[in-house]
């Protein structure tokens, strides 16, 4: 059976604005994707302990995408009070990034590649992330997320 599914283009804007001393300064840039097949748009309910909220594998499976396939994340942090510590994790280099993500606030992926060391040697080379987790700091928060991939 073949897809019926046409490729798309996801266009994702970026919009600054603020003014100072009534001086308007920011800009709008827009990116695109091309070819998107396949977008999951979820909340989840992250606990005080750590969790997993994106996997990338060689083959998409259930709550699993393809490295391959990967193009766009998004995650959201949608509590008013309470941060995240989000975690990006790479099982083939044992790089780790970890980033505290502030009540509504969001952050974005447009590439699976990340370097890091928990050791705070230099940067060498980029390994693919396979795990992005997340933890409450000290109540359950809801996280938003949206995946494209090709």
């Amino acid at each position: 059976m073949a897809s019926t599914v046409s490729a798309a283009t996801l266009s994702v804007f970026i919009q600054e604005e603020i003014t100072l001393n009534g001086v308007k300064q920011g800009a709008k840039i827009q990116h695109d994707f091309p070819q998107i097949k396949q977008v999951d748009e979820r909340v989840l309910t992250i606990p005080t302990h750590e969790v997993n909220v994106l996997l990338l594998s060689s083959s998409a499976g259930a709550g699993t995408y393809s490295t391959n396939n990967f193009k766009y994340a998004r995650i959201t942090n949608l509590d008013d009070t309470n941060f995240l510590r989000v975690t990006l994790l790479s099982g083939s280099a044992g790089s780790v990034l970890t980033q505290k993500l502030e009540p509504n606030r969001s952050m974005v992926f447009t590439s699976t590649s990340i370097s890091g060391s928990s050791a705070g040697v230099s940067f060498d080379a980029f390994s693919d992330f396979t795990t992005v987790k997340a933890k409450a700091d000290s109540s359950a928060v809801d996280l938003g997320i949206f995946v494209a991939t090709t």
